[in-house]
């Protein structure tokens, strides 16, 4: 343990500790305990409809959504069960444990901010620039992804020599404890408030204003592409030899959700016909929509972090009267981003659900099949 006490203090500092637990600890444990059993179990459904789905095999954006699963699953297994621990032994933080508990924390957050944006400018690619995906896409985005998580493992180093296990008073006077936050000695804008404004903050806002524009621009064109085919079913047999119809009508160039390659349709848009390509366009819809919630829930809660940080370094005295009194929710609120992929795919995306559904009927016809055989 990071203390050096008696054992009467000791036993003292470990029942102030667990009363304090009793009283304010609850609540913070029964939802970070609900979003972790939640969050595995959708993150491990993420990675298994897109790992083994041949449907969802055709997404160009499929590895990314695995290794984005696979951060978020690290998070649900391991952050949350580490600041539950903190949480029932708030006085009695190990520096081991403090420094990793952070580290992982900022490991997954800047991944999972790298995963979002690469998404972003991978469907800008796709459905924008009517770039076709190559059968090494592939292997490329698997080396995209490591080297993400490569720079956020590195990015990430600083805060293992800012954080620490800090001093900290009990409700009995003389009587201290340990608590993991910024060290005193880095609470200040030359260190801490260096690594927080200029890099987390700047490179969030980055990645933050890619994410808006290549979302914005995509949704534009699908929107576009949606009204161009509504308005070609409804004129009339005659209207079908106009420039805009052989512009549009023949050589209508869209992304299809189900394979992500740039086709061109060829089929005429007759009236009340829906056509493949109507089709592909709203799936592609539904698909940037469910991408565009998820990105948001992520950005806006590491972003309340980041921020909580900043004011702590930049005025601490509005820290303590403003946002210390509701740290713990600006804290553990983040952890929600890491459930909630999972259930904005089943929201908004039908392919994703009629997957989902596949792979239960397959699992409850190898259940069947076998208690048949044993009969």
């Amino acid at each position: 343990m990071a203390l050096h006490l008696t054992k009467e203090t000791d036993t003292s500092l470990s029942e102030i500790e667990y009363k304090r637990f009793l009283d304010q600890g609850i609540p913070a444990t029964i939802c970070l305990s609900f979003l972790c059993i939640v969050g595995t179990i959708g993150n491990i459904h993420m990675i298994l409809i897109f790992k083994i789905s041949p449907v969802m095999a055709k997404y160009s954006i499929r590895v990314f959504i695995i290794w984005l699963s696979l951060t978020d699953l690290i998070a649900c297994l391991f952050c949350m069960p580490l600041e539950i621990y903190n949480i029932r032994y708030s006085y009695t933080t190990s520096i081991s444990g403090c420094k990793f508990f952070i580290f992982l924390f900022h490991v997954v957050a800047l991944a999972s901010s790298g995963f979002w944006t690469t998404i972003a400018v991978e469907r800008y690619r796709i459905i924008v620039k009517k770039v076709p995906m190559f059968l090494n896409s592939q292997r490329s985005n698997n080396v995209i992804s490591a080297v993400l998580v490569g720079v956020s493992v590195a990015l990430s180093i600083p805060v293992v020599i800012f954080f620490g296990p800090n001093e900290i008073k009990t409700v009995f006077p003389g009587l201290t404890g340990k608590d993991c936050t910024v060290l005193s000695q880095n609470v200040n804008i030359h260190n801490a408030g260096i690594y927080y404004i200029i890099i987390l903050s700047t490179l969030c806002s980055v990645f933050a204003v890619v994410c808006i524009v290549s979302y914005g621009r995509v949704l534009w064109d699908i929107c576009n592409g949606i009204k161009i085919r509504k308005s070609l079913r409804g004129n009339s047999n005659s209207s079908f030899n106009s420039p805009t119809h052989i512009r549009f009508g023949n050589t209508h160039v869209n992304s299809s959700i189900q394979n992500e390659e740039i086709l061109t349709i060829h089929v005429p848009a007759e009236k009340g016909h829906r056509t493949n390509a109507s089709y592909n366009l709203e799936n592609s819809l539904r698909l940037t929509v469910s991408l565009m919630i998820a990105t948001t829930v992520s950005y806006i809660a590491y972003m309340l972090f980041v921020c909580m940080i900043m004011i702590k370094l930049l005025n601490p005295k509005l820290y303590k009267t403003t946002i210390q009194p509701v740290t713990a929710i600006l804290l553990r609120g983040y952890f929600g981003s890491n459930t909630s992929n999972a259930f904005v795919f089943c929201l908004f995306d039908r392919t994703f659900r009629q997957e989902c559904l596949k792979l239960y009927w397959k699992i409850w016809s190898k259940i069947i099949s076998r208690r048949l055989e044993t009969v």
